[in-house]
């Protein structure tokens, strides 16, 4: 189906084709590449990681994604698991053809984790704003979610989703979870997020994930990972709690963390001067990143 093409950057999107699926894909600047993965909700999409994609658009080439389901990405009637996404990251990284400095957000941090160690010649730090995977949004859907899952497939859950993503749902989640300063939420950040979630076939991705078939486990994986990896939280975000970061740090010394104040779950966007400042640091920080046995080094 031809729609109009969302702004959700300030570049329009190419396509690349994933399992049938188009997969919008956004590129601006040269430099070492850096890849955004934006986190997943019900209206989800590149948008908010424009401040990433602007700021780092100087001495970087700076790719992002939507994910299937989001922006301007095909919206398929499918089951949406966690390993679709990661494998659109490794297709993206693929595409990409250099190692990339992956930054991700919430439950898309998982995805990138998983990727990092499935393909580690191709990523060679992370930067993951306040992840989950640790416990949180882990455990795999259990038989009863999945019959949830199936029930919300047709009328009921687009019903659900359409209270959810209306305007006055949008600006309830926006203000309360996604940004800590209500004067955050302009008309423009507002628009971002619901016009996203008024396409056609919307709601199948955020129905998956509301009922836990997105969940991605990572604490195997983690204390595995080779590559630097820098969480950057914000203070007061709430859904995902800046203590959560503890079992980040304690799984791998090769994770820093960075806390930026007057700050939720959606930092990146809230405080992007401010992360994109961190950004530049670790990254400045890193050496040597992909050494030919694999291990990366810091300086």
């Amino acid at each position: 189906m031809n729609q109009t093409t969302l702004n959700l950057l300030p570049v329009a999107p190419t396509y690349f084709d994933w399992r049938g699926h188009r997969i919008a894909h956004y590129h601006a600047g040269e430099g070492e590449p850096v890849l955004l993965i934006h986190s997943i909700n019900a209206a989800a999409s590149a948008f908010e990681m424009r401040g990433p994609f602007t700021g780092l658009g100087e001495g970087f080439a700076v790719h992002a994604l939507d994910l299937l389901g989001y922006g301007n990405s095909d919206r398929p009637t499918r089951t949406y698991q966690a390993e679709d996404y990661i494998d659109q990251i490794g297709a993206a990284l693929e595409r990409i053809g250099q190692p990339v400095t992956l930054i991700a957000s919430s439950l898309s941090s998982a995805y990138a984790i998983t990727a990092a160690a499935r393909w580690p010649d191709r990523v060679k730090a992370l930067v993951l704003a306040c992840p989950t995977g640790m416990g949180q949004l882990s455990d795999p859907a259990g038989p009863i979610a999945r019959r949830i899952h199936q029930s919300l497939r047709g009328a009921a859950g687009r019903a659900i989703f359409d209270r959810l993503t209306s305007r006055k749902g949008t600006a309830y989640f926006l203000r309360s979870q996604a940004y800590h300063d209500p004067a955050t939420v302009t008309s423009a950040t507002h628009d971002g997020f619901y016009l996203t979630s008024r396409r056609p076939g919307a709601h199948y991705a955020p129905i998956c994930f509301l009922t836990g078939l997105l969940n991605c486990d990572v604490r195997s994986i983690l204390p595995t990972l080779r590559q630097p990896t820098l969480l950057i939280w914000g203070r007061q975000a709430t859904t995902t709690p800046v203590k959560r970061a503890d079992a980040f740090l304690a799984a791998n010394p090769r994770v820093r963390l960075e806390v930026i104040d007057q700050a939720s779950m959606l930092v990146q966007d809230e405080k992007p001067a401010e992360f994109n400042a961190l950004v530049r640091t670790f990254l400045a920080s890193t050496v040597n990143a992909m050494p030919s046995h694999g291990e990366p080094v810091l300086s």
